[in-house]
């Protein structure tokens, strides 16, 4: 049986909202994405934005969870990026006003996917296509199911 081909993995920039389900969940598609992230299937990208939010969020919120997040930005590699002013231009008419930072990260770092679960706050665009953390999962499943055949 012929070996496949190795593929580089794929760039996914992920939202605060699947930065904390992630961990606290299981279960869940969040924590399957930083699954994948953790084994190499996925290059994960963290805006810098989103890594503070879930930071400030944490604290306030669930303290007894922040260790876990600090846990995994050691454990998982991942790349935190801080968009240029050039990219949050590009950004600029594809997300809400709050949300261009993390748009801006995912353009800037060359990410072809921005998952979150607030899709409505984000438009496809500039080589970034927004989808929720359990698409992904979902199309990834097909993938791999389509490998044997």
């Amino acid at each position: 049986m012929a070996r496949p081909e190795k593929t580089e993995p794929v760039s996914v920039c992920v939202d605060a909202d699947v930065l904390i389900a992630g961990p606290l969940s299981r279960t869940g598609a969040s924590h399957a994405i930083l699954v994948l992230g953790e084994l190499g299937l996925l290059r994960l990208v963290l805006p810098e934005a989103a890594v503070e939010e879930v930071r400030r969020n944490l604290a306030a919120k669930l303290p007894e969870a922040a260790p876990l997040f600090q846990e995994f930005l050691h454990t998982v590699p991942v790349q935190i990026h801080r968009p240029t002013p050039r990219d949050r231009e590009r950004a600029r008419d594809l997300a809400d006003p709050k949300d261009v930072p993390i748009l801006a990260a995912a353009i800037g770092a060359g990410a072809r996917l921005l998952v979150t679960h607030n899709v409505r706050h984000f438009r496809s665009g500039e080589g970034v296509r927004v989808l929720r953390p359990r698409t992904l999962i979902e199309e990834a499943r097909a993938w791999m199911g389509s490998l044997g055949r």
